[in-house]
């Protein structure tokens, strides 16, 4: 006996938001600089794009295109297929000259070194003499 899905009866339920990239930011023990850490699992460097302005960071990504499934009937399909990007903006401007990326068993980690005139600076005051 096959049953059908009667899709109609079933209650709606909202939209999910469009995905994206997911993303852990911290700041260095030092506060010299951010580091952001981007799960991309299945993803070659080629296929990621970094764009760095003074106070912002874009992160894309474009899989290539896989040949259609056919033959699969989807009841559920979560996993994003398509392209996906992150936009991190930062509250002071950052050095673009010096960001660095990597990428070790499917995690995008990020080095984003504070711009000079944004990092905190401690002033040692000496001795009038």
């Amino acid at each position: 006996m096959t049953q059908q899905w009667n899709w109609s009866s079933r209650p709606m339920l909202p939209a999910l938001p469009l995905p994206r990239l997911t993303a852990d930011i911290y700041e260095t023990a030092g506060g010299e600089a951010y580091v952001i850490e981007i799960p991309v699992p299945g993803r070659k460097p080629e296929e990621i794009v970094i764009d760095a302005t003074s106070d912002s960071l874009t992160v894309s990504t474009k899989p290539p295109q896989a040949e259609p499934e056919s033959s699969r009937r989807y009841i559920q399909r979560e996993q994003p297929v398509g392209p996906l990007s992150r936009l991190v903006e930062f509250p002071v401007d950052v050095d673009t000259d010096h960001v660095q990326a990597t990428l070790e068993n499917g995690i995008l980690k990020i080095h984003v070194p504070k711009a000079a005139a944004g990092r905190r600076k401690v002033i040692r005051v000496g001795q009038a003499a």
